[in-house]
């Protein structure tokens, strides 16, 4: 299980490695055609968005799976052991809770992506690009959380010192 999931990591930071590449060469290629060129290249804009929100969510992801997200521990050094314990499922729980509303609001933001069209016209493009795109990366980023939290907690509890 530990190698599928280090495998499954490895594809993510892969994906997220090429949404850094993407959003680096998009910025890189405007500001010189803007600056150099005194042309514009609007197109720039949609991978610019589209590799923030994907890199914003797997990044979030990956955070998650190895417990490196956002926790306030400073009062684990001084509380008693099973003190830590009871803070520490009191921290999964509100965790869980995030990430489930994260889940609902990610499916919703879908929904509303699926009948709405970006405001850029690409031009190799025949249609304006469907905002879901951006908005899937809101479920797809918040369904991996949840996965790896899950997995997290199991491990937890399968821990003899929870802490």
């Amino acid at each position: 299980m530990k190698k599928l999931l280090d495998k499954f990591q490895n594809w993510i930071e892969t994906i997220n490695a090429f949404f850094l590449v993407l959003l680096s060469l998009t910025l890189f290629t405007r500001v010189l055609a803007r600056y150099v060129f005194s042309e514009s290249i609007p197109e720039t804009e949609i991978f610019q968005k589209l590799s923030i929100a994907w890199l914003v969510f797997l990044g979030a992801a990956v955070a998650v799976k190895g417990n490196e997200h956002l926790q306030i521990d400073i009062f684990s050094d001084f509380l008693h052991p099973t003190l830590v314990k009871i803070k520490n499922i009191l921290v999964y729980i509100l965790t869980l809770a995030a990430i489930c509303i994260l889940v609902v609001v990610g499916w919703k933001a879908l929904e509303a992506g699926l009948g709405r069209t970006e405001l850029v016209q690409v031009r190799f493009l025949s249609s304006p690009p469907s905002l879901a795109y951006y908005f899937s990366a809101v479920l797809v980023g918040a369904v991996l959380m949840l996965i790896f939290h899950l997995i997290n907690i199991k491990q937890f509890f399968n821990s003899r010192k929870g802490q």
